[in-house]
């Protein structure tokens, strides 16, 4: 599977915002993982999709992807910027961006140790609800 379909697969699941708009939306409130733009997008999309990232404390990946590819993948025309809303879905469309063009390697660890956190605390709430119902908390 190619990290563009992985990433039309995490817009199946709902995990994906598209467009400036709604990934700043998104971004102020601490829902994005990872944001994307397009190779060829526009140097103020960048601008702004970085100062989201900043704000949500977020990496921001400049993907090799043109608009039409990314908006293809993605069930749209154009996609200058998008940005994935699930750990798990960042981290391994990440990976997947990392073996095919390389690259990422900072963002790729970033998110490495955020899925890391995140599977811990999944599998803490796990146990506690396990002990919940069988009466010890």
């Amino acid at each position: 599977m190619s990290a563009l379909s992985f990433l039309g697969l995490a817009k199946k699941a709902g995990r994906v915002e598209i467009g400036d708009e709604s990934v700043n939306i998104a971004a102020r409130a601490g829902k994005t993982k990872l944001i994307l733009t397009a190779a060829d997008a526009g140097r103020s999309a960048g601008l702004r999709a970085e100062n989201s990232g900043r704000a949500a404390g977020c990496p921001v990946a400049a993907v090799p992807f043109t608009k039409e590819e990314l908006g293809a993948a993605l069930g749209r025309d154009a996609v200058g910027v998008a940005a994935i809303t699930d750990i798990g879905f960042a981290h391994a469309f990440a990976e997947k961006l990392h073996e095919e063009q390389g690259g990422l390697d900072d963002i790729l660890e970033t998110l490495a140790v955020l899925d890391a956190r995140a599977g811990a605390r999944r599998k803490e709430l796990r146990r506690h609800e396990r002990n919940v119902k069988r009466g010890k908390k």
